[in-house]
């Protein structure tokens, strides 16, 4: 059994240590002239070359399906951020100038996380809810039960939105 092992051992050393190799791959001439004429002297690929990759790349493309255009991402980004914005214009006044712009920058981060949630097929909706706190938490003050409220109210107004346009590709 100890021959076994030390067999092993041997086995097992001769394994971790790579051996260096410095001879070079040799390229048959045949293949070595294909390549040269692949290119020309600028070495780029020739335009006939060029052509058959775009037309390969666009049939992978258009395998994809069906593409969201920019005009309804951003009519979902508008609506979302609607749905935040929504019951926040006196809390918005009674803000200090300082905390104004940050509000504002967190609501469209948020709107934009939102976003990117519920476009996944699964919505995981304490994500939702987590968000929206996090962004109310900014006032300072706040009320704990009209955060608790106000974020689950919202969320499920964007629960709906999120289902009425999941219905509208469907139809």
């Amino acid at each position: 059994m100890d021959e076994l092992s030390q067999n092993n051992k041997e086995k097992l050393s001769s394994l971790e240590k790579p051996e260096k190799s410095t001879q070079e791959v040799p390229v048959s001439p045949e293949r070595e002239s294909n390549l040269g004429k692949e290119k020309d002297a600028e070495g780029s690929l020739p335009l006939e070359k060029k052509e058959e990759a775009v037309a390969s790349l666009s049939q992978a493309i258009s395998s994809l399906g069906p593409i969201k255009t920019s005009a309804e991402d951003q009519k979902l980004s508008q609506d979302i951020e609607a749905v935040l914005a929504e019951d926040m214009e006196e809390l918005y006044k009674n803000l200090p100038e300082n905390l104004r712009s940050d509000f504002k920058k967190k609501g469209e981060k948020t709107a934009q996380e939102i976003k990117t949630i519920i476009t996944q097929a699964k919505v995981v909706v304490f994500k939702i809810v987590k968000l929206i706190k996090d962004w109310l938490l900014m006032v300072p003050g706040v009320n704990k039960f009209f955060l608790e409220q106000t974020s689950k109210i919202k969320t499920q107004k964007i629960l709906d939105l999120s289902e009425r346009i999941k219905k509208g590709k469907e139809n």
